[in-house]
């Protein structure tokens, strides 16, 4: 799969994010369009609520796929999940595609402990979201 992107990096406290335009090419080869965000630190109490006043803004795109990118997080609590729920259900009104990708085992072991991961689409990749409807 080829991808193209385009970032913007943001840093706030315990954790910074970045935000991706990427396309791939889907199993018939036509360019998809998506969105990344990739998310770096410590999903906590203390860092919840900024994080959530930025995704707010990231979710008005213009793709109908968001991935969020977990790859570089190293903690994350019931407020970090609350979060992602909460992202989780916007992009449900919206119409978006809602994908959680590269989570790390600590991550996974949390998701897997609270059920999550039969509520999230998990990938191993974000580019596999172009192939998932």
């Amino acid at each position: 799969m080829q991808t193209k992107d385009n970032v913007q990096h943001t840093e706030h406290g315990p954790f910074s994010y970045k935000v991706l335009d990427k396309s791939a090419k889907d199993a018939s080869g036509k360019d998809v369009n998506y969105s990344e965000v990739a998310v770096a630190g410590k999903l906590e109490f203390l860092s919840g609520s900024e994080l959530e006043k930025n995704f707010c803004d990231i979710i008005e795109m213009k793709s109908d796929r968001l991935v969020v990118n977990l790859k570089d997080v190293s903690f994350i609590n019931s407020l970090g999940l609350n979060f992602l729920l909460n992202e989780y259900e916007k992009c449900q009104k919206k119409n978006i595609k809602f994908f959680i990708s590269n989570t790390g085992s600590y991550v996974m072991k949390v998701f897997t402990i609270t059920r999550l991961d039969s509520i999230f689409k998990l990938l191993k990749d974000g580019a596999e979201c172009v192939d998932n409807n």
